[in-house]
């Protein structure tokens, strides 16, 4: 059995839940030159979105610090990199 994936372009929202606990995968997307992060879905999961978008808060230090290393990471991804 395969588990579901939910996937997002969206920086803010990746290190939302990264911050919050959730790993992702950073993949490129076919054919083009942008990350994308893969995180595997769960109620978990779905809940810390319902919560990002109701505009719920983490520590910002922690945050920015995990915004950077994702940006980083997804960068290296999208110019080619191996999936992370």
């Amino acid at each position: 059995m395969s588990n579901k994936v939910f996937r997002t372009e969206a920086l803010d929202l990746a290190a939302y839940l990264v911050t919050a606990g959730f790993e992702p995968n950073i993949v490129r997307a076919p054919l083009e030159r942008r990350a994308i992060f893969e995180f595997t879905e769960t109620e978990e999961l779905r809940l810390a979105i319902v919560s990002y978008e109701g505009g719920a808060s983490l520590p910002a230090k922690r945050l920015l610090n995990i915004r950077n290393r994702l940006y980083r990471e997804a960068s290296q991804v999208a110019k080619g990199g191996a999936a992370l």
